[in-house]
């Protein structure tokens, strides 16, 4: 049976598959047909995208780019550009022509992560529903039964809050995060895991009561959860009876969906121009 992965768009005499690449805050993230990749910001990952892209894919592509990292993303569309056959696409400029799928009326700003991320939930669940994506950022969003994304909370994830305390106290080495051994520690190591554990588990699940009640009006629904450091919040939601969905590309989900649904004339419109070396 088709799926959206399946997906082949005919633009100005030409067949495309279509392809997403989030550039988030610490790794760029690629997605197509069975296909996903995550590379971190290290000094070879712009080889690692060329090289997919040059000579590890059989057909040509409609990349649709969001990112919240300004300052990597000229530097991957450059690298995309060299490569003969693909075209880049805006995915932001997309999603602006496309509120049948996400009404954005009732937000101003929101992060485009966070905005593609509900378009990719809907994917796995449907609305009324809340998303989480855990990553150098968590987030937590709602969306209405109509489809309307009517915002929510971000604050710092676990890897984040870790390294702000080492920053920012005298006694905390830097060190990277293991889940916690019980609900309270009885060494430093032991206390900081169970204490950003509390913090990330408790926020997403404060805000999630608070939405329900108080946003959708409604006594459950499905609470899709992405992201790198999510695993202890799922774990956390599911014992205390949340409906929980775990899906792993949300995010390129949603810019997937953007370029399924889009006309030919907003997809041309949306192609990014070639930016010069």
């Amino acid at each position: 049976m088709a799926t959206l992965y399946d997906t082949k768009i005919e633009l100005n005499g030409v067949e495309y598959g279509i392809a997403a690449i989030d550039v988030g805050n610490s790794r760029v993230k690629i997605h197509h047909d069975d296909v996903f990749l995550s590379f971190p910001y290290d000094k070879e990952w712009k080889k690692n995208v060329q090289h997919h892209f040059r000579d590890h894919v059989s057909k040509r592509y409609l990349i649709g780019l969001s990112s919240v990292n300004p300052k990597q993303t000229t530097a991957i569309v450059k690298v995309l550009q060299r490569i003969p056959g693909h075209l880049v696409l805006n995915a932001h400029q997309l999603l602006m022509r496309n509120d049948s799928i996400l009404s954005l009326g009732k937000v101003e700003n929101a992060g485009i992560d966070r905005m593609l991320g509900t378009i990719g939930a809907m994917t796995k669940a449907d609305p009324p529903l809340v998303t989480v994506d855990c990553g150098t950022a968590v987030t937590v969003n709602a969306v209405d039964k109509d489809n309307h994304f009517l915002g929510g909370v971000v604050f710092a994830g676990i890897s984040t809050q870790l390294f702000g305390l080492a920053k920012q106290t005298a006694a905390i080495p830097e060190m990277k995060y293991t889940p916690p051994v019980s609900h309270i520690g009885i060494n430093t190591q032991q206390c900081l895991m169970a204490g950003i554990t509390a913090s990330v588990v408790g926020g997403v699940q404060q805000t999630i009561e608070s939405i329900l009640k108080n946003t959708i009006n409604v006594k459950t629904a499905p609470i899709v959860i992405s992201g790198g450091e999510s695993q202890q919040v799922v774990d956390a939601l599911t014992e205390r009876g949340f409906n929980v969905v775990y899906h792993q590309h949300m995010v390129t989900d949603g810019i997937l969906v953007l370029l399924a649904a889009a006309k030919n004339v907003d997809l041309q419109d949306a192609i990014i121009g070639k930016i010069l070396s």
